[in-house]
């Protein structure tokens, strides 16, 4: 019988450590966010973001945003979560271009301003996870290869990302040579629901082809902001997320479908299926106070992988990047570190 692979996570912050942050990168606090990304923040999006659009083999249009630096150091491929879009990434884009990264976001099918398989804008479905990654390859090598300028590519991918980024790792472990998973979605929590009983009901909406239509537990978007039980700790980057929705419907995806529920639900059996061909270092960080996702199934991806670090922020809510100062300061130090080793 084969031994089970030890883990060794790392609890941070570590009490009297201070990481250092590269000289290039000024990372924003609590009082100086919301001046700033109207202000320097905006302007460099005006000036050195670039906006476009290509169709995949299947038709769908897909959004991207890239913004290369001179002389960069290397390439970092973005991959966003549920219901995520570009405005909720400026901060931390600006942050690897400062680093001097050449930074690819695309919006994934059924968020932003990408294309959708179902009317309602508020509504997420897809198929198959499998999508997002044909979805994500057609982007890297359409898009990410084509403007690298021979530099290596890295991978940043949170949540439903993490989930789409550990799937695609396993499936082209060719393409990037590192990379981050926050908080990762490999294993979804259920909420109230025992996961046998979600199982049932996915059985049931598949039966009788509901795929399309909201799951149950969840809602339309709503124009009253819920801080308090968001994902994130830090209220000036919550309401700029959040105004972005109030003002564009094509950032307001809120409600999964029944479909997307039933893809979420079976692609940890893929991501693990295909684990062990992930060969390349990754740093994973797990938030400690995290209603979205198992942390069981973060670690049964690291054992069968080849070289996965956790990093676990205990006070930290799902979104990591958006959580206290100290965090913030402390997560990027690392993840800086990491890519440049």
């Amino acid at each position: 019988m084969t031994a089970k692979k030890e883990i060794a996570i790392t609890e941070a912050p570590e009490p009297g450590c201070v990481l250092p942050i590269p000289e290039t990168v000024t990372l924003l606090g609590e009082d100086d966010f919301t001046e700033t990304m109207q202000g320097a923040n905006k302007k460099w999006r005006d000036t050195c973001v670039h906006n476009e659009k290509f169709t995949t083999k299947d038709g769908m249009e897909i959004n991207y945003y890239t913004a290369i630096p001179e002389n960069r150091r290397a390439n970092l491929v973005i991959i966003h979560g549920y219901c995520g879009f570009w405005a909720k990434y400026h901060e931390m884009a600006w942050y690897y271009y400062q680093a001097g990264y050449a930074v690819f976001f695309m919006e994934q099918r059924g968020h932003g301003y990408s294309g959708r398989e179902v009317p309602e804008n508020d509504l997420v479905h897809v198929r198959s996870y499998g999508d997002y990654v044909r979805d994500t390859k057609e982007f890297f090598d359409r898009v990410v290869q084509t403007e690298s300028g021979g530099k290596p590519c890295y991978l940043f991918a949170h949540s439903m990302g993490g989930a789409i980024g550990a799937l695609f790792l396993g499936t082209h472990p060719e393409c990037f040579r590192k990379a981050v998973l926050s908080s990762p979605m490999i294993q979804m929590k259920t909420g109230k629901y025992p996961r046998a009983l979600v199982n049932l009901i996915a059985v049931h909406a598949s039966l009788h082809h509901m795929q399309k239509q909201m799951s149950v537990g969840q809602d339309h978007f709503s124009p009253v902001p819920v801080f308090e039980t968001s994902s994130t700790l830090s209220r000036p980057r919550y309401d700029y997320v959040f105004q972005h929705r109030l003002q564009d419907f094509h950032y307001q995806t809120y409600g999964a479908s029944y479909g997307w529920a039933m893809a979420g639900m079976s692609v940890t059996r893929k991501i693990l299926k295909r684990a062990a061909n992930v060969k390349i270092p990754v740093l994973l960080f797990q938030a400690g106070n995290d209603p979205l996702v198992e942390p069981s199934g973060q670690l049964r991806f690291a054992r069968k992988a080849s070289d996965v670090r956790i990093v676990r922020y205990e006070k930290s809510k799902h979104e990591i990047f958006n959580a206290t100062e100290e965090i913030r300061r402390d997560y990027y130090a690392r993840i800086f570190r990491f890519l440049e080793e």
